[in-house]
């Protein structure tokens, strides 16, 4: 919306400038003619046909930059919502990478960051964050089914690292290294996702 109202803004001086231009010249013109007044009734006709095609060219000129000045503006603004995506993209795999770090050792302050990170409420680490809600006006169909295909697994995912994380609660050496498959597939599976939303972002870009 506010893009919006950035080009009708935008626009406004331009359509004032240039009418005021056309008209000018259009009356000098004519005023030249009938200054001239020798002419015949048929030149007159020719003279107003003249002047109605010229119309009609500027008329679309502006319309064809208006639209391509619309297309750049709209294109600029897609980028921007993409850029904050990416930057969030990253922010999500750093954030994956700690919380499976809580399934993968019984060091308490690896999995106290990760149980801080899942929190309350573990499904907002894949949700994108409120300020990014007007961005996700610009990003494709393809992209926001991509973002939704991280749910099921993350689920697994948060599931599985706790359910680790509580057995390795109970062990007695600190430091113990522990490789949990089923978690690091899950892990894995989300690294994959990730990946095919950012393939699918630069196909977006791409798109003319």
């Amino acid at each position: 919306m506010l893009g919006a109202i950035k080009v009708m803004n935008d626009s406004i001086p331009l359509v004032v400038n240039l009418t005021v231009v056309f008209v000018a010249l259009a009356a000098g013109v004519r005023l030249g003619y009938v200054v001239a007044a020798r002419g015949t009734a048929r030149d007159v006709e020719v003279m107003d046909r003249h002047f109605e095609g010229n119309r009609r060219i500027f008329e679309r000129q502006y319309e064809l930059q208006f639209e391509a000045d619309q297309k750049r503006r709209a294109r600029e603004e897609m980028k921007v919502s993409y850029e904050a995506l990416g930057v969030w993209l990253h922010t999500l795999d750093r954030t994956l990478d700690e919380i499976n770090a809580g399934a993968t050792t019984s060091r308490k302050d690896v999995r106290d960051k990760a149980r801080s990170l899942l929190g309350g409420r573990p499904w907002e680490v894949i949700n994108p964050p409120v300020d990014l809600a007007s961005a996700e006006f610009y990003w494709s169909s393809e992209t926001r089914k991509l973002l939704r295909k991280l749910k099921s697994p993350y689920a697994g995912f948060v599931s599985r690292v706790r359910l680790v994380m509580d057995t390795l609660e109970a062990a007695e050496n600190e430091g113990i290294v522990n490789v949990d498959h089923e978690s690091w597939e899950y892990r894995n599976q989300l690294y994959s996702i990730v990946n095919e939303i950012k393939d699918q972002v630069r196909k977006d870009l791409l798109i003319d």
